[in-house]
């Protein structure tokens, strides 16, 4: 009884309650040994030690010091890898019956593969029967090498690893092709199943709170909108996997040793892979590092006083090692930004996208689209070209003024009317919130040509939460994200700061650097990158649902003290 209610206390849920009595300790004084020997008492509190008539007060005993519960008992510890393996088990095989039953899917290529195919290393293309379209219309996972490679630039991604490991898979179990889009599928899967294991039982709650977890992410995970990227020639399968390993990660920073270890080595590759995977998200090193920095060096205090006392913390080995592991993934992002200021590749991918980003969303066709053109240096004839993006059969660049203007379609020059045009940028933004919300891309097709389904098609297999976006009005956007993220915010904030149960810190955590990465990944696609906003917002969209989670816990959580109490 007394464990039951000291697991249910440190989930911060309500002490269990029955009519059956609890015996009551053996008084002081009492034998302890139940044989025949007596053993001499204790005095109880109260009595003469001395046998004379005058009563010695008693010490009154010394409160436990309030606080959470510690991180982790020694029974817990026992049955953590039993728990782990045994939700890893369901949700792997889980997963690997929604990816290859009855066919393997996956996503069509939209023209954006070759560059992350033909990477260093790899340069291989699609093998497409005779009379398939290549583009659009069919996943295919069999690839080999491909002389439309060799003119091709190399784009950085660390989706290039999970792209490699599956290479040397491909032989292994014996599918067609040099590499095979289904073992990266089946890797994915793998990672994946880790996460949501880690996750589930790294937050301190019961077993039914713990599968509750697990059963909410694996939905996520599982849903079309994400999962279908993940045997896909796109760089976003390990930004997805990469941002569900972090917050994995963070709800062990700040305890021990052992489970700082275990947290920074989910966090520190899940930070690689979701930081890296493109340019887009390089912007989730700042609340990813930021959140390493603060959750890693625990919430207790050094030695002295004032401010002395609170840096101590960072002194220690487990603010040491996640310092560290914030410090490389910075590192790593200086070097690609290096990289993607000074490539002329680069240059010429953001030329492209500024293009995409002034005639798509900026200069639409609306009563102020001159106004809009003038304020951004460019002519008013240009007018015309409004909705036409960069390879549009009626496109900018076929312009004879375009080579004067060229220098003018930048990010620069595109941030500085953004910031200059505030209410311009507040409908850029809630168009952009609109195409999130759509969240699953429909446009490209899930099966294989061998599935003998029509051009185009698209699977359904698990759908529950793009289903439940789809029950909110449609032109919601902002008016549904940023609400959500400030609610968000405040219940993380508040678990943080009242921290009744030992698990509400770990969760407070993952909520704010979810929500801070949610925040981050919005602002790319939405004013900078100007087409597939709805595929460009996947990662926006997987970081607001995992913080949606583990947020609506902690309330229920926290509604559930004031209630009982």
């Amino acid at each position: 009884m007394a464990d039951t209610d000291k697991t249910l206390a440190s989930a911060g849920l309500p002490a269990a309650q029955s009519g059956t009595a609890v015996p009551a300790a053996p008084v002081a004084g009492a034998s302890a040994t139940g044989s025949g020997s007596a053993v001499p008492a204790t005095p109880a509190a109260g009595a003469s030690a001395t046998g004379s008539g005058s009563a010695v007060p008693a010490t009154p005993a010394t409160p436990a010091p309030p606080g959470p519960a510690p991180a982790t008992s020694p029974s817990r510890r026992g049955r953590l890898p039993v728990r782990w393996l045994s939700i890893f088990g369901v949700s792997f095989g889980l997963l690997l019956v929604r990816f290859l039953v009855p066919v393997p899917v996956g996503q069509a290529d939209n023209r954006d593969g070759p560059r992350l195919m033909c990477g260093h290393g790899l340069h291989l293309g699609p093998v497409v029967p005779r009379g398939d379209p290549r583009f659009f219309r069919f996943a295919y996972f069999a690839y080999a090498p491909s002389p439309s490679c060799n003119k091709l630039p190399t784009y950085p991604s660390s989706e290039l690893l999970p792209l490699e490991v599956a290479r040397l898979l491909t032989p292994v179990l014996r599918l067609p092709g040099t590499l095979n889009l289904i073992a990266l599928g089946l890797l994915m899967c793998l990672l994946t199943a880790v996460g949501i294991a880690s996750l589930a039982t790294g937050l301190r709650l019961p077993l039914w709170a713990q599968l509750s977890v697990a059963a909410a992410v694996w939905l996520i995970m599982a849903d079309a909108a994400f999962f279908d990227v993940d045997a896909s020639p796109f760089s976003e399968p390990a930004a997805l996997v990469g941002l569900l390993l972090v917050a994995a990660g963070l709800v062990y920073l700040g305890r021990g040793w052992r489970e700082t270890v275990l947290g920074l080595a989910l966090a520190g590759p899940g930070g690689f892979l979701a930081i890296l995977s493109k340019e887009q998200y390089l912007i989730l090193a700042a609340p990813i590092c930021l959140t390493l920095v603060l959750a890693g060096a625990g919430a207790g205090r050094g030695r002295g006083p004032g401010w002395r006392g609170r840096l101590g913390r960072f002194r220690t080995r487990q603010a040491s090692a996640a310092i560290a592991v914030a410090a490389i993934l910075a590192v790593m992002t200086a070097g690609y930004v290096l990289w993607d200021q000074t490539s002329p590749y680069a240059s010429r991918l953001h030329h492209v996208q500024a293009v995409d980003m002034i005639f798509d969303d900026i200069v639409t066709g609306h009563d102020n689209a001159r106004a809009d053109l003038s304020a951004l240096g460019l002519p008013a004839s240009w007018a015309k070209y409004a909705g036409d993006y960069y390879w549009d059969t009626v496109s900018v660049r076929d312009s004879p003024l375009y080579t004067r203007y060229e220098d003018k379609l930048t990010d620069g020059n595109i941030a500085h009317f953004l910031l200059t045009h505030p209410g311009r940028a507040i409908s850029i933004g809630q168009q952009a919130a609109v195409l999130a919300m759509q969240f699953r891309v429909t446009t490209l097709g899930d099966y294989p040509p061998s599935a003998g389904l029509a051009r185009g098609a698209t699977e359904s297999r698990v759908v529950v939460l793009t289903w439940l976006m789809r029950q909110l009005p449609s032109g919601l956007g902002l008016l549904w994200l940023i609400p959500l993220w400030v609610v968000m915010a405040a219940v993380a904030l508040v678990a943080l700061v009242r921290r009744r149960a030992a698990w509400h810190r770990d969760g407070a955590i993952l909520v704010l650097c979810m929500t801070g990465c949610a925040i981050a990944a919005f602002i790319p696609p939405a004013y900078f990158a100007g087409i597939s906003t709805t595929r460009h917002m996947v990662g926006m969209n997987l970081a607001t649902a995992l913080a949606l989670v583990v947020s609506v816990t902690l309330a229920v959580s926290m509604a559930g003290q004031r209630i009982y109490r």
